[in-house]
């Protein structure tokens, strides 16, 4: 394998493990309350969709390496990818949480 698809398949699955980290995040009433601003806002159903996007980061890794190294490779991915939006998120949400009103209109509840 090139090394330019070998950096493709590990930056993918970091971008599916961030995104679905992201998603986690804010699947939790409070980081979603800060997001919206309404305190009575209830988070969408995040979880399911976060989760699914870190278990598909598996899929890149078993490309990349087979699944020995896949079974490192993804958990740490996975913790890169945690710690990634602990930061990232952290800051926002502390700073600037207007910043994510887009996502707002992802909300997926059942009103």
């Amino acid at each position: 394998m090139s090394i330019l698809l070998d950096s493709l398949l590990i930056a993918l699955g970091f971008a599916l493990c961030f995104i679905g980290c992201t998603l986690l995040a804010l699947s939790q009433q409070h980081h979603w309350r800060n997001v919206t601003g309404d305190r009575k806002a209830i988070p969408p159903r995040f979880a399911g969709l976060g989760w699914a996007l870190v278990l598909l980061a598996l899929i890149p890794c078993i490309l990349r390496d087979g699944g020995s190294f896949a079974a490192l490779l993804w958990p740490l991915l996975f913790a890169a990818g945690a710690m990634a939006v602990a930061m990232t998120l952290a800051m926002t949400l502390a700073y600037k949480p207007n910043w994510l009103g887009p996502l707002v209109r992802l909300n997926l509840t059942n009103k």
